[in-house]
């Protein structure tokens, strides 16, 4: 099994995590409104680190989402499929995290399936986002002088 970069893991996973965060954005802007307005049940909105939470556990879970694609990519080859089959699978995480609020009873489930289906094309372009980078995000390092060209071979 080929080693798994972790740079480049981390720079798609920063990547899949801006697009993520855009994208649910606007999707909650558009048809998560209620969704919102059940969880903070009349609450104020939420302060700074409400929204800095927020973002961070969106890059985690984009990191995640990136390690994935990374992970299945010998499996499925490099690609829009693969991008989308890692996808599929962090929008599974991210509905069963949102699933907890209907099964809490502080959200109705007709206010969360509308949101919680869209999100689906919104992740999967996201992690599609993370694959492109992982795929064409290179780092250039440098040989030290302890490096032999024969001993690159070994790492």
């Amino acid at each position: 099994m080929p080693r798994l970069d972790w740079v480049r893991i981390a720079v798609g996973g920063f990547i899949a995590g801006l697009v993520w965060t855009l994208l649910s954005l606007l999707l909650l802007g558009f048809v998560g409104r209620e969704f919102m307005a059940a969880l903070t049940s009349g609450a104020r909105a939420p302060g700074g680190n409400v929204q800095a939470f927020m973002f961070l556990s969106n890059l985690t879970a984009a990191v995640w989402g990136t390690w994935l694609y990374a992970a299945i990519r010998a499996q499925y080859g490099a690609g829009l499929k693969t991008g989308a089959i890692a996808g599929f699978a962090w929008w599974i995480i991210v509905s069963m995290q949102s699933a907890k609020w209907v099964a809490f009873g502080t959200v109705p489930i007709a206010t969360a399936i509308r949101p919680g289906l869209l999100t689906l094309p919104s992740i999967v372009v996201a992690a599609i986002a993370g694959g492109w980078c992982y795929e064409n995000f290179r780092v250039t390092r440098r040989a030290s002088r302890s490096v032999t060209p024969a001993s690159r071979y070994l790492e």
